[in-house]
């Protein structure tokens, strides 16, 4: 167990649990009594969950998710026979890029990123579970790749896509399909629109998604890099909250403009 790897984005949040070596049961951190992955009073902070561990009344953290934006992929086979990652895994963490642990068995993978998901959570016959909420994972802080937690909501969907085909059919409407962002501009008046749009508030989790949708946007409308910087940053301001970092901006903007625009 290391506690040094494990990411603020998961230490900051008091959705903690413990438990014992073999099982899978939470336990509350403070007494020794189970916990509930849909019962938030018997969760507690990481500090009071690690101090648990520390002196003995358990052996494991746990990170329960609430359905906050922070997603939970397990991959159960995550590595063959001769040791190495397995080829799902390889594929499912080199889309997501975000911070990866081997499990508590020593046989599979955690990835944990930010996005949404459509629906609460799955798992497949080839061993791929995600969650959003409702459940929680073993922190074991046995990193593999990748120090934080990042925003990656096409991670998400492209996962989802490919082991899960049928959470598309089943879309609760909040999937896949409804994710573009636009601006929203007053109504006409007196033959005129305003020229500065009104942003609709990002969810965290939709951020980098909508400003690139947004990004794209104005580049295929003809504005110059600069002019989306601006206006994305503008966006961001407004929108987000919290808002993405400046560099993060910068990244989109760059990733949008390289590709030829589609207006005429």
């Amino acid at each position: 167990m290391r506690y040094d790897t494990i990411p603020t984005e998961l230490t900051e949040l008091p959705q903690w649990v413990c438990a014992w070596k073999n099982s899978k049961i939470p336990m509350q951190a403070k007494i020794k009594k189970g916990a509930s992955s849909v019962s938030p009073d018997t969760w507690s902070t990481y500090k009071e969950a690690k101090a648990a561990v520390e002196q003995g009344a358990y052996d494991y953290l746990g990170f329960v998710f609430n359905n906050n934006g922070i997603i939970g992929i397990d991959v159960d086979r995550g590595y063959d026979n001769d040791g190495f990652l397995s080829e799902v895994s390889i594929d499912i963490m080199r889309a997501c890029r975000s911070y990866t642990e081997q499990s508590r068995s020593g046989r599979g993978i955690h990835i944990y990123l930010k996005g949404e998901l459509p629906f609460k959570g799955k798992n497949n016959r080839a061993g791929v579970e995600i969650y959003r909420s409702s459940r929680f994972f073993i922190v074991t802080g046995e990193k593999l790749i990748y120090d934080h937690i990042i925003e990656n909501q096409e991670a998400i969907d492209y996962i989802v896509k490919k082991y899960f085909p049928e959470a598309e059919k089943e879309n609760t409407g909040t999937g896949l399909t409804n994710r573009i962002y636009s601006p929203c501009y007053s109504k006409p008046e007196k033959g005129k629109i305003s020229i500065q749009p009104t942003y609709p508030p990002i969810p965290q989790g939709m951020r980098n998604l909508s400003l690139t949708s947004l990004a794209g946007q104005l580049h295929n409308q003809g504005y110059k890099k600069q002019e989306i910087y601006k206006e994305l940053l503008k966006a961001n301001q407004v929108a987000c909250k919290p808002p993405l970092p400046v560099g993060e901006i910068q990244t989109i903007v760059n990733s949008v403009t390289k590709y030829r625009r589609r207006c005429k």
